[in-house]
């Protein structure tokens, strides 16, 4: 947990840019500088080594994440795992991954840095799945 709320803080803090940044970490659309699109962080069972080991397994995603279900099922099916079935649900996707309920669990929509920096955890498999830019 307390790594979770390390990584949102993270993800929410705005980083000063240095001057002379050629911003190379944001991509434009149309003419605008766009953030980079974010990253799902999972965890999963440590049978579970990577993202495409997830085909054909439960993925538990919070309620809340429902608004971006359809891009978590894209960046999932990027990532090797399109027959990943992602099941949402009112309980906690952790609670329910420790319950045995799912193989998995969409724990957190974090920046990239925040991703890289976000430590292993005993017991479980992180992973991180970049989520594709709109």
């Amino acid at each position: 947990m307390a790594a979770l709320a390390i990584a949102e803080q993270i993800t929410n803090a705005e980083t000063p840019k240095a001057p002379g940044n050629d911003r190379t970490d944001e991509t434009k659309a149309g003419g605008a500088i766009a953030p980079t699109p974010p990253v799902a962080l999972l965890l999963s069972r440590p049978d579970v080594k990577s993202a495409t080991a997830l085909n054909g397994l439960n993925v538990a995603i919070d309620k809340a994440q429902s608004a971006v279900e359809e891009d978590i099922r894209i960046a999932l099916a990027a990532a090797g795992a399109a027959d990943a079935k992602l099941s949402i649900s009112d309980a906690s996707p952790l609670d329910r991954l420790i319950s045995g309920d799912v193989q998995a669990a969409v724990v957190k929509l974090v920046s990239p840095d925040a991703a890289e920096a976000f430590p292993d955890i005993k017991g479980f498999k992180v992973l991180r799945v970049p989520l594709s830019p709109h």
